[in-house]
């Protein structure tokens, strides 16, 4: 058994319903386990219970302020609550979305009859047969395979699992979103496959923009691309990857529409024309804190190179999703480029997380997702 005993900051913080709590914020630990759960104490009460992991910064993740097994029955239960919420959409989903829906460190994303898992908490992933008996009894999949190949660990610990946890290989699956279909290869696509988040605002741009010529960087398999396309827009999509652009190709020719997909670096358009359209949606550009500096001086960057390209009354759509970035710094950083550029901004909508991504009031940290749409002006007329 691990007991902590937490300083009232940390207290402070799961009474009004935020789930972490860092080293500094733990007075001391007792037990002879490093990772596992945790009972969690502030002077002589019980407040909660949650994961540990000593060696990881963010020490422990907060999973019920009562005292309960953390077993298969409890998986059950927070699964079946989460499933309650999204009975009602396509089978092309997010089923659990970590904090938010109160199980941190685990994602787990629906591709029809196939779910992906993630696992982000080293003690999370020692439940995994438990979990994965919990997954089976409520969601009744056909496969589940698993995706916690990071980039970079969230924790200190985690090993890079990737392969089959559950029912035969997941083949090459069909996405319906909006409309459009997507090709997803959930073993070698990015994250989980498919990139769920961006839902809304992908339907943001397919309802309101018809008209001109559009660029979509970062491209990835053509999410923003082929909503633009679907309206009759003639557009470019570029992405880094080769292997995700092929993808995106075969996207196009499943919805028959015609977009010039380009491989090449999204900081680097020099060789490119003018747009009426440009949607920026890069990945993460920061994962710390206190990288803050380097994220304004990349965001300024990509605007300086999308202002160079967007005709003038044109319109961008500018996306973070690092949870670190917050609206004041991507209002900073369009507003710094558009003084240089000379261009006046005119905001129109900010999108962010669907309802299948849950965030919490308590921990801002959770709303990661955001995007910024805007029209740009070069005079006052």
């Amino acid at each position: 058994m691990i007991i902590a005993k937490l300083k009232a900051r940390a207290y402070e913080k799961i009474r009004r319903g935020h789930l972490w709590i860092f080293s500094d914020e733990i007075v001391e630990v007792d037990g002879n386990e490093d990772i596992g759960i945790v009972n969690l104490f502030f002077k002589d009460e019980f407040v909660g219970r949650g994961l540990y992991n000593s060696r990881a910064k963010n020490s422990i993740k907060v999973l019920t302020r009562s005292y309960e097994e953390i077993d298969e029955d409890f998986f059950v239960r927070r699964f079946k609550r989460a499933l309650s919420r999204r009975t009602s959409l396509p089978p092309f989903r997010r089923e659990v979305n970590a904090e938010g829906d109160l199980l941190p460190g685990l994602i787990v994303d629906r591709y029809g009859d196939v779910l992906v898992v993630q696992f982000r908490s080293l003690a999370l992933e020692k439940m995994k047969p438990q979990i994965l008996s919990a997954i089976v009894d409520v969601y009744s999949p056909r496969s589940i395979y698993e995706r916690s190949d990071f980039e970079s660990l969230p924790e200190n610990g985690l090993s890079r699992e990737k392969g089959l946890l559950y029912g035969p290989m997941p083949e090459t699956k069909i996405v319906e979103e909006n409309g459009l279909k997507f090709e997803v290869d959930v073993v070698n696509g990015q994250k989980t496959g498919f990139f769920y988040d961006q839902r809304e605002s992908r339907k943001f741009v397919k309802e309101n923009f018809h008209f001109g010529k559009g660029l979509d960087l970062f491209t990835y398999t053509g999410g923003f691309a082929l909503s633009m396309a679907s309206n009759g827009m003639k557009v470019d999509g570029m992405d880094i990857s080769k292997d995700d652009l092929q993808i995106a190709r075969k996207n196009a020719l499943l919805n028959g529409v015609n977009v010039n997909f380009l491989e090449g670096d999204a900081f680097d358009l020099e060789h490119l024309g003018k747009y009426d359209f440009i949607v920026a949606d890069p990945p993460s550009l920061i994962k710390k804190r206190e990288e803050k500096k380097k994220a304004l001086e990349l965001f300024k960057r990509l605007m300086d190179q999308i202002f160079e390209h967007l005709n003038d009354n044109g319109i961008v759509g500018i996306c973070s999703c690092a949870y670190n970035i917050d609206e004041e710094m991507i209002l900073k950083s369009v507003g710094k480029s558009a003084r240089d550029k000379n261009r006046i901004i005119r905001p129109i909508k900010w999108t962010g997380l669907p309802i299948d991504h849950p965030y919490l009031l308590s921990m801002p940290e959770t709303n990661y997702l955001k995007c910024l749409w805007f029209e740009a002006f070069n005079d006052m007329i």
